[in-house]
């Protein structure tokens, strides 16, 4: 019972992320939410169309794959999530070294990257949870 709720938990943060990255992803890259060009003055981007489909490919993409393993094979899922929330967790990281948000006077930083990181740290540890108790368990 207890791996159903996680194996469901981790199925809704797979999924979120999923949403989110492609949705934001997307409107980044078209252009349809725009960030100032100076926080870019430090990365190997001279606008957000490249970031932004990054966001939605390797983060959302990952993120999908994981939720629809994760509804079908809570094993295979795990793991997926695993690597699901790496990915994650990297491009937070990414987000946090390259971006130029502290100088830029007009926005500081953002709360969402501290809760989107603690949400793919979430995925790494419920992901590993899931997939020890899916070794012990028999198949769902």
């Amino acid at each position: 019972m207890r791996s159903r709720r996680t194996r469901f938990a981790l199925f809704v943060m797979d999924l979120s992320v999923a949403v989110a990255a492609i949705v934001g992803g997307a409107t980044i890259a078209l252009g349809l939410d725009s960030f100032p060009r100076e926080w870019l003055a430090s990365s190997p981007f001279s606008d957000y169309v490249l970031p932004g489909l990054l966001l939605a490919v390797a983060v959302g993409g990952c993120a999908a794959v994981a939720a629809i393993a994760t509804a079908r094979d809570p094993r295979l899922g795990a793991m997926i999530s695993v690597l699901a929330g790496l990915v994650l967790a990297g491009w937070i990281a990414g987000e946090v070294v390259l971006l130029n948000q502290n100088s830029a006077a007009t926005s500081p930083r953002s709360p969402v990257e501290a809760i989107f990181l603690l949400l793919g740290l979430a995925m790494v540890v419920l992901g590993a949870i899931l997939w020890g108790r899916s070794r012990r368990e028999p198949a769902a």
